[in-house]
């Protein structure tokens, strides 16, 4: 098997996988953001109906709001929607144009890698620690630090490995995210 035959074949899998990954934390996008709303709006009625506050609805919309952001993150990267400077990149055409994409891709891959190294170390150190108002361990809180981190990565390292392939063969590698939202645009 030649080697950008293996580029395709991994980058082919990782999509697949990615994909897959990609609904569940929607679907999850969709609980965590109804749950959120659910209980921010019981927290409002309560205090401003009721005139009796809730003490854990705040607590728990920040631990959900923690969630959404690192389980969203993943999603974000693979539609684009990530804010992106492209004044050298638009500039930029074929292998440069791959190389400059791989290496940031690279980048975010190695900033993930420490994001899944200290996010690991402060929820198992987090572990014995609890919730003030609700009886939850705060290691359920932090583990969406090190989990969304490695969706992330698994993410740049299929656009990684695409702009790889177009580094071999800038005709062989599927369009980069600004040219899909160029085409969509048009």
């Amino acid at each position: 098997m030649s080697f950008p035959a293996m580029l395709e074949a991994l980058e082919t899998g990782l999509k697949w996988v990615n994909d897959h990954v990609m609904v569940g934390l929607k679907w999850l996008a969709i609980v965590l953001l109804a749950l959120m709303l659910i209980i921010v709006d019981i927290a409002v009625f309560m205090r401003y109906v009721m005139n009796d506050a809730l003490a854990w609805s705040e607590e728990i919309a920040k631990f959900v709001m923690v969630w959404l952001t690192f389980f969203v993150a993943p999603i974000g990267l693979r539609m684009g929607a990530h804010v992106g400077i492209e004044v050298i990149l638009g500039q930029l055409r074929g292998r440069i144009r791959q190389f400059l994409i791989m290496m940031i891709f690279a980048g975010i891959i190695a900033l993930m890698i420490v994001f899944i190294k200290e996010g690991a170390f402060m929820t198992w150190n987090a572990r014995i620690q609890r919730a003030s108002t609700i009886d939850i361990s705060i290691f359920y809180v932090y583990i969406c630090m090190p989990v969304g981190s490695f969706a992330v990565a698994m993410v740049a390292l299929e656009y990684m490995v695409n702009a790889l392939r177009g580094v071999i063969d800038p005709a062989n590698a599927r369009p980069t995210l600004t040219q899909q939202d160029a085409a969509r645009a048009d």
